[in-house]
């Protein structure tokens, strides 16, 4: 009897579900790197326990989704993973050309040499070789996360709202879930309350990018996982000091571009991604949506 109630529960608040496991795995994960920085418990390896939680939206994504739909939720998931086609490349280019605009301005501007040699080394992992960075970025902040985030949660609230509206509700979110963080992980650690502010809104104007590269692919995971691991890596590469600031300004400028041109409603020249009723566990209206 308890097990089919939480069945229907999760069938019915799969969104609620979803955050409730994505934040308990990634913060009990994280939770002794927290403790390890107030100098409560010995020191450990924080940095891999920061990769490990990363891995929690994509846990949470799949346990709700075999637990509510079965089979089919979880064959929607890996659907997902595997589409994208020429977006896929797409979604490496984009940070790869903003990083040479970048780049550029630097130079430009700036006057600054840029260390091409250090281009996808890492300043937070500087033990490992730069291939297997690469794909620990992609496993564990690109899948990681965005199998949870825009594969399983973004559907869903596009399914009852606008995509830009969507965009919205899911950053908060997606900002609350790194609050942990702020107590051990090199770049959140040492910012003070404007630089936090500043991430915030990054957070949100990723929000936005995301859902447009989400729609725009068909609901290609694979795509905004590529995105988000090929951003993080080019835009922390000790290449000069400035570079993250510059690549941030051209995303904020293209973001917020975006949004006029690809529209509030979908976020998108295609219609946006939603989940079919089924998996929602609510009726869908055919009621026009606002467009906010």
């Amino acid at each position: 009897m308890g097990s089919s109630r939480l069945t229907r529960s999760m069938r019915t608040r799969s969104l609620l579900w979803f955050f409730v496991f994505a934040y308990a795995i990634s913060w009990a994960l994280w939770f002794p790197a927290v403790l390890a920085s107030f100098s409560l418990i010995g020191p450990l390896p924080s940095r891999y326990l920061h990769l490990a939680g990363g891995l929690g939206p994509m846990l949470a994504a799949a346990i709700v989704a075999s637990l509510a739909q079965g089979q089919p939720g979880l064959a929607r998931l890996a659907k997902r993973c595997a589409a994208g086609g020429l977006w896929l490349l797409i979604a490496i280019l984009i940070p790869a050309g903003l990083f040479v605009l970048a780049a550029a301005t630097i130079a430009v501007l700036y006057g600054a040499p840029i260390e091409w040699a250090s281009i996808g080394r890492s300043t937070e992992f500087p033990e490992l070789p730069r291939s297997i960075y690469w794909l620990a970025n992609v496993i564990f902040y690109g899948f990681g996360e965005e199998v949870g985030w825009r594969g399983f949660a973004l559907p869903r609230l596009q399914s009852h709202t606008s995509a830009l509206r969507a965009s919205l509700l899911l950053a908060l979110g997606w900002a609350g879930w790194h609050v942990p963080l702020f107590a051990f992980s090199p770049g959140l650690s040492n910012l003070d309350l404007a630089g936090a502010g500043g991430w915030l809104v990054s957070v949100v104007l990723g929000s936005i990018l995301l859902t447009w590269l989400f729609n725009s692919s068909g609901g290609s995971i694979g795509a905004v996982a590529l995105f988000h691991a090929t951003l993080d890596i080019f835009i922390s590469s000790p290449v000069a000091a400035p570079l993250p600031n510059v690549m941030g300004a051209l995303l904020t400028l293209g973001t917020l571009l975006l949004i006029p041109v690809s529209g509030r409603r979908d976020l998108s020249w295609c219609p946006r991604v939603i989940e079919p009723a089924s998996a929602t566990g609510h009726r869908r209206s055919t009621e026009p949506l606002p467009l906010s």
